[in-house]
């Protein structure tokens, strides 16, 4: 059946894009290849059927084989967020590298459809197709339960029914057919899907980040995404096992016009952040066609950022200095007549992935195709700016993007701070500094409110990075 015939999906399903060897539904989603790598992601927002109060979720589980599948590495991340409070719980479990085998493992999978059983202690997730009353899948319809503990010590538990009223989409659109460069990997597998109808219960006593009122009830939920990605070889062949050279910021959104986007950006940091493919926007339109869109020219702009308060860390840290991550964005592509700003709904949401990672749902509006549209989104990001060129380069994008772009002062500010990172750039730290607090951090001194507190924090981490006080 193909995705632009009406009717019910069935399996199998077999999408008009991509390679059927690799995209045949359920077998896509199972186990049998034994791949070097296999991430399965879902996000969702919610609301109390009796309280009406708004959550958000995510999960993430991750099953990699390393060193040609001598050792296998799984991990499990169960998020909720508070999304009128701010407030947000995280939890991970790591199964950590050992010998491949069912009993050494904390996950287990099935060949030809979507079954997860991630037994961590003391976090579980099982993630499965549903099946009928005769014991066949349902097409595009999962059961998934998740337990952990928050970072604050709470306990969270969320059980959901979830059925897809949309085809699977293809990363890249028909100019990639679900095959993109990820991480140097030249041979990535991915699609999307979304239209997602989830009904359940949330039991999480922290939800407020006191003792009361308790949030455990049953939820409803018509926006939420769920993502696949894996490949032949596991990350590390091109990525490093220092996980040093490549990150990325990928963001989902959903808007009130039926049309769903996933908009990747790769950095490569060993290229001074390099921009590297798939670096682009791909697009799912409303039903009953769902049309497919893809473009790599995207315009991305950050109005400020937002320093990492590490209460939070990942086992692998790029360094124990500053680390500062795009607050909110701004996604401009002409040839779409796009142009959309994000607005936060949790301020710092870290996770405890290997790296440094930072998800959590945001509001979006602006224009689509001539028209206005709203919705919500995931903001996922892993590239910290840590180091004095980048450091340099986030102050210059606030000044420029920022709530106070307009400002005479701000624009020659912001020309100050590019001359700061081009001399950064040149590894004369020493003279950045100067050129920093002579030229820049004086002009500081006059921008007010929480746009002010940002840029002067931002550029005293910027100067203590260049004076070398920070590791």
């Amino acid at each position: 059946m193909s995705p632009k015939t009406p009717g019910k999906l069935r399996y199998p399903f077999l999408p008009d894009w991509g390679d059927p060897s690799w995209f045949t539904f359920p077998d896509c989603d199972g186990d049998s290849r034994k791949l070097g790598v296999q991430t399965y992601f879902v996000d969702g927002f919610l609301r109390g059927v009796s309280t009406d109060r708004e959550l958000a979720f995510m999960a993430v589980v991750t099953d990699a084989r390393l060193l040609a599948g001598a050792l296998r590495f799984s991990f499990l991340s169960f998020a909720l967020f508070d999304c009128a409070t701010g407030h947000y719980g995280t939890f991970t479990d790591f199964d950590h590298p050992h010998a491949p085998g069912e009993a050494a493992g904390k996950l287990r999978t099935a060949d030809d459809h979507l079954a997860l059983d991630y037994r961590g202690t003391p976090g579980r997730c099982r993630w499965e197709n549903r099946r009928d009353s005769s014991g066949a899948l349902l097409p595009f319809a999962w059961h998934l339960e998740l337990e952990g503990v928050d970072h604050h010590g709470s306990p969270m538990a969320l059980e959901l029914d979830i059925d897809s009223n949309r085809p699977p989409a293809p990363i890249g659109g028909r100019l990639l057919d679900g095959e993109m460069m990820f991480l140097g990997e030249p041979r990535t597998f991915s699609y999307f899907q979304s239209g997602l109808s989830m009904r359940g219960r949330v039991a999480w006593p922290g939800a407020t980040g006191g003792d009361a009122p308790v949030f455990d009830e049953e939820v409803r939920g018509e926006i939420g995404w769920i993502d696949r990605q894996w490949a032949v070889d596991d990350f590390t062949k091109h990525q490093g096992t220092d996980v040093a050279r490549y990150r990325n910021e990928w963001r989902v959104i959903q808007l009130d016009s039926g049309w769903d986007m996933s908009c990747f950006h790769q950095f490569q940091r060993d290229r001074d952040n390099a921009i590297v493919p798939w670096t682009g926007l791909s697009a799912q339109g409303p039903g009953p066609t769902h049309e497919l869109r893809a473009t790599h020219r995207v315009d991305l702009r950050i109005p400020d950022f937002v320093r990492s308060p590490g209460i939070v860390r990942a086992p692998m840290m790029l360094t124990e200095g500053p680390r500062w991550f795009p607050r909110r964005y701004r996604l401009v592509v002409p040839e779409w007549e796009l142009d959309l700003e994000s607005e936060v709904l949790v301020e710092a949401p870290a996770h405890r992935f290997p790296i440094e990672y930072w998800t959590g749902p945001v509001r979006v509006k602006g224009r689509l195709f001539g028209e206005e549209v709203s919705g919500l989104g995931f903001d996922e990001r892993s590239q910290p700016r840590l180091r004095g060129f980048e450091l340099a380069a986030a102050l210059r994008s606030a000044l420029e993007h920022g709530p106070g772009k307009g400002a005479s002062t701000n624009k020659a500010l912001a020309l100050r701070a590019w001359e700061v990172e081009a001399i950064t750039r040149r590894n004369a730290p020493a003279e950045a500094e100067a050129h920093l607090v002579g030229r820049v951090i004086p002009g500081l001194a006059g921008i007010g409110g929480g746009e002010g507190e940002r840029l002067r924090a931002l550029a005293e981490d910027l100067r203590l990075v260049l004076k070398g006080d920070c590791a």
